[in-house]
């Protein structure tokens, strides 16, 4: 257990990784530090002093410290462009936010989502089924942006303001490119993203302005306006977690769902499986939302959620001393955590890099121990509608067809900011035998 108050231990007992190779093999650097010391050790990691947690003991650990004594470490150029965002406040002030927000992005409200999140999904579907796509993750993006701007904003494809936000978003999305220090005021992109802001803040606002009732029609944006409505200046203002919770909606869930078709591709046996069940789902789309299935499909999900979580490392700060794994983790240090070196821990997944999805149909494993939305004060509140889209693209796709990469798998992987393939990523869909 952490202790704030435990006696303290010299700070040369925390072993200290080299960085070498970090940056064309993070994972390969992670694994091997962990091997070599245990869940916790330093390393330098963008040029800083880091203390890297993982293993599946160390994460739960860190998770259940995290209360009072870890806070989310973003950079100036993030604090910048999204303001008083969820991820960017602290203390009292992210817990009164995480209360107005949680409402709207729970199982109860993820039922309405389903039909508007499926009439956005079949025409891109359609076109895979007939034509394919040269570069999978490009088209996995702009319809993982369509479907959050339907569900969080309540803009349908096709109509005005689709096109606005499409586009004031890319150019928000581009800025987070930019150096996060000092060097972000000569980079054109951090100019840009700030006006972006500013269209998007316009966009958020006149389209509050213009609810009526339920006017938004399987929106969240109607129920976001009313928890806001009395909210103390210290929640912060709704127009910021807006962005918030659209770039995590976009980015987060096209990374996941991309891995989850080239996983699929890659192995025809659960791909048949997760198919048959896929069928039913067309005649049942509340079926994905159930608790209890389609258990074929969030299967696949929570495999891939664990060979390849969005996210390489997610940042905090100590404000306070306390102890990790035996060791004294001072006020003020830079803290990372890596889901994937807790989900590569052979102690709690058997065969860790191999894509097996029945480890979570036969009982083996539990979706709720993977790591890839986070835990503790700061796990993400929008993992229920990440998943549902996910799951929703999915259901679609296997209805088509099976998929297939005609170049092969992706050659070369970014790790962050989200994992994604470097280079274009031909993808098809072949019918089912």
């Amino acid at each position: 257990m952490s202790d704030q108050h435990a006696a303290p231990i010299p700070e040369a007992v925390l072993p200290r990784h080299p960085a070498d190779g970090f940056t064309a093999d993070p994972l390969g650097v992670l694994d091997e530090g962990h091997r070599r010391h245990g869940p916790v050790f330093r390393m330098s990691v963008d040029g800083v002093d880091t203390v890297l947690v993982g293993t599946w003991a160390g994460l739960g650990e860190l998770f259940a410290a995290e209360r009072g004594r870890l806070d989310v470490l973003n950079t100036p150029l993030v604090h910048d462009l999204f303001g008083r965002a969820l991820f960017n406040i602290t203390a009292d002030s992210h817990g009164e936010a995480r209360r107005r927000l949680r409402p709207v992005l729970s199982g109860r409200a993820l039922p309405g989502y389903v039909p508007p999140l499926l009439d956005v999904i079949g025409p891109v579907t359609e076109q895979w089924a007939l034509h394919g796509t040269a570069d999978l993750h490009g088209q996995v993006r702009e319809l993982t942006g369509a479907m959050s701007a339907r569900v969080l904003l309540g803009i349908t494809p096709g109509e005005a303001d689709a096109a606005r936000f499409a586009a004031a978003f890319e150019e928000f999305i581009a800025a987070t490119g930019a150096p996060p220090g000092p060097a972000r005021y000569a980079d054109r992109r951090y100019w840009a993203g700030r006006s972006a802001r500013r269209e998007l803040h316009a966009l958020f606002a006149r389209r509050a302005a213009q609810l009526g009732g339920d006017a938004a029609g399987g929106s969240a944006l109607a129920g976001l306006v009313a928890a806001f409505a009395d909210a103390p200046d210290e929640a912060g203002p709704l127009e910021d977690h807006l962005l918030a919770l659209l770039i995590a909606a976009r980015e987060t869930t096209a990374s996941l769902l991309t891995w989850c078709l080239v996983e699929l591709a890659g192995h025809r046996e659960p791909a048949e499986y997760a198919a048959a069940e896929a069928r039913t789902v067309a005649a049942e789309p509340d079926r994905l939302v159930a608790r209890d299935a389609p258990s074929a499909l969030r299967s696949v999900l929570a495999e891939t959620l664990r060979l390849h979580a969005p996210n390489l490392l997610s940042m905090r700060k100590a404000v306070c001393p306390f102890t990790l794994a035996g060791h004294r983790i001072e006020a003020g240090t830079r803290v990372a955590y890596s889901p994937s070196a807790g989900h590569f821990d052979p102690k709690t997944f058997p065969r860790p890099r191999q894509f097996r999805p029945g480890r979570f149909l036969a009982g083996q494993a539990s979706a709720s121990r993977l790591w890839a939305f986070g835990g503790g004060a700061h796990a993400c509140l929008g993992r229920p509608l990440a998943e549902l889209m996910a799951l929703a693209v999915m259901a679609a796709v296997l209805q088509k067809g099976l998929p297939s990469l005609p170049a092969g798998p992706p050659a070369r992987i970014s790790f962050r900011p989200a994992k994604a393939p470097i280079d274009a990523l031909p993808f098809a869909l072949e019918p089912a035998s």
